[in-house]
């Protein structure tokens, strides 16, 4: 049956009522996490109502497509363009732009029926709308027979064998270089064409294939046709096969088979070729033959072709045929001499051979190996003094060259660096190498090494050897962390253990180099757990940017809270203290490099940890939730580093909150504990309440509005431990009208809390909002792999 296929789209507009409610901010009960989405549902319908099973049109008796949509709640949706689309004029919507009616729940009638009352056709019914930012789309195939009445039979399926263009192959005989298909022709009872059906297609052993290998295809769902490539399995395949299709229509079970023929081909190469012909060690050159089958150019992929070379490597050893019938294989010489290379395609065809040349590489060369390590450290320092430098001697194919001389000289031999009384010319080994050792000076520098092949011009440098101090010193120690913030809740707020934030620490010497590897750095903290991937609460710096990190997890304990003057009275904020052996740092008035008497210097005294934030030593204090003895705790140092004199004012100055005061001894330490602390907080999971708020917590550090207008709207955002939100949580803005007309929006500036230890300041813009419109915050927080959504709104003045 020819169909000319015409597109009719029109829009219908679907009516519904909606409502908003606005609960009042602070509420309890855990959000609903199920997932809910919007739907669309189509049937055919006759003048009841009633659904009409196998979809058939009428020219007697009305028939209904009936759509449904609901929002997310599962409410009536309104004011929802809905998109429907005839892929056929065989059938017509009566009328043309349908009036709306009935529509208050949600349901949409529209009348439909066939455009010729003696026409038997299928037609396909689209529909698309979206629902609260979801796109939805749905679809019917309908029927009809004309004359009213639909006769009835049994489905068939029919299968052939067609070439490409779709012309039946009588001899069912596969081939070796044309394309062949298997053809089936589906039919429902009424003899029309079934909504598209899945077709599956098997063979009965390997000697063809299918395309796709999965042998499954689904019919149209007009002409009700199929089809399938089959293929000699190679083109050595011979004998026969049975193909095997087999569907299912009206729960009726379909199937056919068919007898096909395979001939093996006949395979002939052709015009080996190669270039060049001539090449040096080390270079490749390209092989490629032409391929044919019975006479004809071979089709791509059919044949593979075997590449061998006397001389080399062949790449890819086995190479099938391209789209224009040859194979082409890339040969890596590894040996001099007169050479062949032979490409064959098994038993099938005569193996072909030629001639090529390989001549014996030039000149040789000099290359930087390296220097391990690439960093040492000055004479006397705890580092590595001494780094082996190493270069190969090489011919111009990268190959190494034994028993060559090379000399080796020092870009920079001040200050006392040397070849650590080791020769400076030596041979190449089997392998092409020679070392030589560098040993640092007394002061930090960059050498390079410079390598000549005696009696040549040929010579090379080595990359920049690093000499520094290596001690890590005070004003150079700090800590960073993944974020400030995260969910572990404290004393007011909803508790998760388990989650975690990396912290990392950072040292170099007194000029910025980094540390030696295996500096170990110690970590203490007021709360939670701190681990390593060693399992301890240190790490140990293991690469050359002088940093290691270790992992604070959320979990008990939780500080409640500091009743202490200056100290911060709010739950769930966490010290943690960091230190390591290293030097006090000073001022090198001399330049030196080394402390002398009379050079200022940051005197450090105890290290503590800083429980209150105050940035004072205070031996006890009580918490200001349980009223338990709780006090900052110092730690030990090493011995001869602390004393009882007052901490001037410029060391505090320089080292705020992290020496205790009364216990500086006025002496340089070149090897004392350095130390550095940083604030994590352990924020709950929700937003706290204005009404909600414990006396204890800071009124400066609780949720509220800060400023609020018809055109914007900041809040100051907190968990109810007057603490940030955690840094991960993404943060949302949504108006809420008072009249269902209303067209109030907010813009939110930024959609994360971010890493802080305070609270948040956040600002949406507002268009076309009145006095009664609501502006709801909403943050979700991941929750130990689920999510929570809390809320804090206002409605506008």
């Amino acid at each position: 049956m020819d169909t000319y296929i015409r597109m009719r789209t029109f829009t219908l507009w679907l009516l519904f009522a909606s409502a908003a409610l606005l609960t009042a901010c602070g509420g309890g009960g855990a959000p609903d996490t199920s997932v809910k989405v919007p739907t669309l549902s189509m049937f055919l319908v006759d003048g009841a109502d009633a659904v009409v099973a196998d979809r058939s049109l009428s020219s007697t008796e009305p028939r209904f497509i009936k759509l449904v949509l609901r929002t997310k709640s599962n409410a009536p949706a309104s004011l929802i363009p809905v998109v429907v689309t005839l892929e056929s004029g065989a059938a017509v919507l009566t009328p043309s732009v349908p009036l709306i009616t009935n529509i208050a729940d949600g349901v949409l009638r529209i009348p439909i029926a066939p455009a010729d009352a003696t026409a038997v056709f299928t037609v396909n019914v689209a529909v698309a709308a979206t629902v609260e930012s979801t796109e939805l789309r749905s679809s019917l195939v309908l029927q009809f027979r004309g004359g009213g009445s639909v006769p009835t039979g049994a489905p068939t399926l029919t299968m052939t064998l067609v070439d490409e263009a779709g012309i039946l192959i009588g001899n069912r005989a596969l081939s070796q270089t044309e394309r062949r298909y298997l053809r089936v022709v589906l039919r429902n009872q009424s003899g029309l064409a079934p909504s598209p059906t899945r077709i599956t297609f098997t063979l009965d052993n390997a000697d063809a294939v299918l395309s796709p290998t999965t042998g499954i295809a689904f019919t149209d769902e007009v002409t009700g046709a199929a089809r399938m490539r089959v293929a000699p399995a190679s083109v050595n395949a011979a004998g026969a096969v049975v193909a095997t299709a087999a569907a299912n229509v009206e729960s009726t079970a379909l199937t056919q088979s068919l007898d096909l023929q395979i001939t093996a081909g006949v395979v002939t190469l052709s015009d080996l070729a190669r270039a060049p012909v001539s090449v040096q060690q080390g270079q490749s050159l390209t092989a490629s033959v032409a391929v044919q089958v019975n006479g004809s150019m071979a089709p791509s992929n059919s044949v593979a072709v075997a590449f061998a070379s006397s001389c080399g490597t062949a790449i890819p050893s086995s190479s099938l045929v391209d789209s224009s019938g040859r194979a082409t294989s890339v040969i890596q010489t590894t040996s001099t001499g007169a050479c062949t290379v032979t490409a064959s395609a098994g038993a099938v065809s005569t193996p072909l051979s030629a001639a090529y040349t390989v001549t014996a590489p030039p000149t040789t060369g000099l290359t930087f190996v390296s220097a391990t390590p690439s960093l040492i450290y000055q004479a006397g320092s705890v580092g590595v003094n001494q780094s082996l430098v190493r270069f190969k001697v090489l011919d111009s194919n990268s190959n190494p060259v034994a028993g060559t001389p090379v000399l080796a000289t020092l870009t920079n031999n001040s200050d006392g660096i040397t070849f650590c009384n080791t020769p400076t010319t030596v041979t190449s080994g089997a392998d092409g190498i020679v070392t030589f050792a560098v040993c640092g000076g007394t002061v930090p520098a960059t050498v390079q090494v410079r390598a000549t092949i005696v009696d040549t011009n040929i010579a090379t440098s080595s990359n920049l050897l690093t000499v520094q101090t290596g001690l890590p010193t005070q004003r150079f120690f700090g800590l960073a962390t993944s974020a400030h913030n995260f969910y572990a809740g404290g004393y007011f707020t909803s508790q998760l253990s388990g989650g975690s934030v990396t912290i990392s620490a950072y040292a170099a010497d007194r000029l910025g180099n980094p540390v030696p590897q295996g500096t170990t750095i110690v970590f203490v903290t007021e709360g939670g757990l701190i681990s390593s991937d060693t399992g301890a609460s240190s790490c140990v710096v293991s690469n050359s940017s002088g940093s290691c990190s270790v992992t604070l997890f959320g979990q008990e304990y939780r500080p409640l809270g500091a009743d202490s003057v200056g100290g911060d009275p709010r739950p769930g904020r966490v010290t943690v203290l960091a230190y390591t052996d290293g030097e006090e740092s000073f001022t090198d008035t001399n330049n030196n490099n080394r402390y002398d008497l009379a050079e200022p210097f940051e005197d450090l005294g105890q290290l503590y940890i800083d429980k209150g934030e105050n940035r004072r030593f205070d031996a006890s204090y009580k918490n200001l939730q349980t009223g338990t003895f709780e006090g900052d705790q110092p730690l030990s140092m090493p011995a001869n580093t602390t004393g009882i004199l007052p901490c001037r004012e410029t060391d505090i100055a320089a080292n705020p909150g992290l020496s205790r005061e009364g216990t500086c001894n006025g002496v340089w330490n070149g090897f004392t504990r350095i130390r550095t602390q940083i604030q994590i907080v352990f924020s709950g999971g929700e937003i706290g309440q204005p009404a909600a708020y414990s006396d204890t917590i800071p009124a400066d550090k609780r949720t509220q509005v800060t400023s609020s207008s018809l055109s914007s709207i900041t809040v100051r955002l907190a968990d109810r431990d007057g603490n940030p939100l955690p840094a991960d949580a993404t943060l949302a803005a949504e108006t809420i009208p008072a009249l269902l007309d209303s067209a109030c929006a907010a813009t939110l500036e930024g959609g994360v809390i971010g890493s802080t230890t305070e609270p948040t300041l956040h600002t949406a813009t507002l268009k076309d909002c009145a006095a009664g419109d609501a502006v709801v915050f909403k943050v979700t927080v991941n929750a130990g792999g689920t999510s929570k959504t809390s809320s804090f709104g206002r409605v506008l003045p």
